[in-house]
């Protein structure tokens, strides 16, 4: 078998092992935080979970990415798979004592985050090292479905099992799922050349976790990417958080549900497109034409906030996401040194998810702001009109997030240096790729 075949077998194990194990996980992380809600009655305790999903990975990312370039891409995904197997081990032995409390389930997540934030950035480095470069999109594609799929497939299965047998059963389920990711893993003897530790030596770990933000800011073609990353992440998060309170203004949590499965099944066609195709050529079409067709479909469901066109927008939305995300990610693989990479990568992951929080609560502030606030509506939104005050305003958030994709897209097609990102040779600047050859 060719070098390129073997590399995509190699990926493919890799890829059946971390989606085994992101199911067993989204069963416990379901799982438990039903079990701590029903413990606890407390919303901010269930709150808590979700955010030491979260911070805890990004805090400790430019480390990781350091870690991730000094070691064997293959020994940081192993610390990643073997920590969330230990806190899982944890679990198991405190339910069969009677003994897990809360605190414990805190703990755990947190060490969870981390360990996720190196699986996340060894993946991500990974994949370039054993996908040819023409394959990236469809690679892409792949590990997007099964983060389409893990979402949709963990609860009903959770709650199943919950109902069917026990919480230590679905902790058990995640272990086995954590020592199936491993063992993949084990199955893979080598790593094409050129994606292994880089020598550092002399430099502090806190140098190096800065090289991977010195490299960004050397490359306006990367860094204006990141940025408009941030800015559609902005506007999703927005969407995500006050998609539910306009919903549940003019019908039932049941169709709540079916909306939010509905955007479920984008992702998962969306997902299953991208791997099928690959993406476009040009991937900067994929993520800013794409961008502008998201930033559209979230001003037209602020516009018509109607069931019909709510369920429409939310599937189109999903829809989107993993074509922008997988055409992204394989323009960062392939304009990223294979040295640099997890430092990088790690960079752009902490400033991708430490602003989500930060949109959810401005995009409550926002909304709350507009509660009660006059304003005439043209007689052509009728759906508008009929909301209350407070829904009027969700709406209205709802088109200003859209309209901030939008502009983010077309001003990334205007700036010469996002438009031609993919020219730039990796490891050149913009400047550098553009500039005539000096005589």
């Amino acid at each position: 078998m060719s070098e390129s075949g073997n590399g995509v077998l190699r990926f493919a194990i890799i890829w059946g092992g971390q989606t085994v194990s992101k199911l067993g996980s989204a069963l416990t992380g379901f799982a438990l935080g039903l079990w701590v809600y029903g413990l606890t009655s407390s919303v901010t305790d269930f709150a808590l979970i979700s955010v030491l999903t979260i911070l805890p990975g990004v805090l400790v990312a430019p480390i990781v990415g350091v870690l991730v370039d000094r070691w064997d891409l293959r020994n940081a995904m192993r610390l990643g798979d073997c920590g969330a197997g230990l806190v899982t081990l944890v679990y198991a032995i405190l339910i069969s004592l009677g003994q897990l409390a809360p605190w414990h389930v805190y703990v755990g997540t947190a060490i969870a985050s981390v360990s996720g934030a190196f699986q996340r950035t060894s993946y991500t480095a990974l994949t370039p090292a054993l996908i040819p470069a023409k394959h990236l999109g469809r690679a892409n594609g792949l590990v997007q479905a099964s983060d389409a799929a893990v979402p949709l497939i963990a609860p009903p299965l959770a709650g199943f099992l919950l109902s069917a047998t026990s919480l230590g059963t679905v902790v058990l389920i995640d272990f086995i799922s954590c020592l199936a990711a491993i063992t993949t893993l084990s199955l893979i003897r080598s790593l094409p050349a050129g994606s292994g530790a880089a020598s550092d030596a002399g430099t502090s770990a806190l140098q190096q976790a800065l090289e991977g933000w010195n490299y960004l800011k050397e490359r306006r073609g990367l860094l204006g990417l990141l940025t408009f990353s941030v800015i559609t992440n902005c506007s999703l998060s927005a969407m995500q958080v006050l998609l539910p309170p306009l919903v549940l203004d003019i019908a039932n949590p049941a169709v709540l549900a079916g909306l939010l499965s509905t955007g479920g099944l984008g992702l998962l066609l969306g997902s299953v497109v991208m791997t099928a195709w690959g993406g476009p050529k040009n991937r900067i079409h994929g993520v800013l034409g794409v961008g502008m067709g998201l930033g559209t479909v979230m001003v037209l469901a602020g516009l018509f906030p109607t069931l019909r066109m709510l369920g429409y927008c939310t599937f189109m939305a999903g829809f989107c996401i993993p074509i922008m995300d997988a055409s992204s990610q394989a323009i960062w693989q392939g304009q990223v040194p294979a040295a640099l990479r997890g430092r990088v990568f790690a960079m752009r992951g902490m400033i991708a998810w430490s602003v989500q929080p930060l949109a959810y609560l401005a995009a409550g502030v926002m909304a709350d702001h507009l509660d009660g606030v006059s304003f005439s509506i043209p007689a052509l939104f009728g759906p508008l009109e009929q909301l209350d005050a407070r829904s009027r305003g969700i709406a209205l958030c709802f088109i200003a997030a859209g309209l901030l994709a939008l502009i983010a897209a077309v001003r990334g097609y205007t700036a010469r240096h996002v438009r031609e990102v993919e020219e730039t040779p990796p490891g050149t600047t913009f400047t550098e790729a553009v500039s005539p050859p000096s005589r």
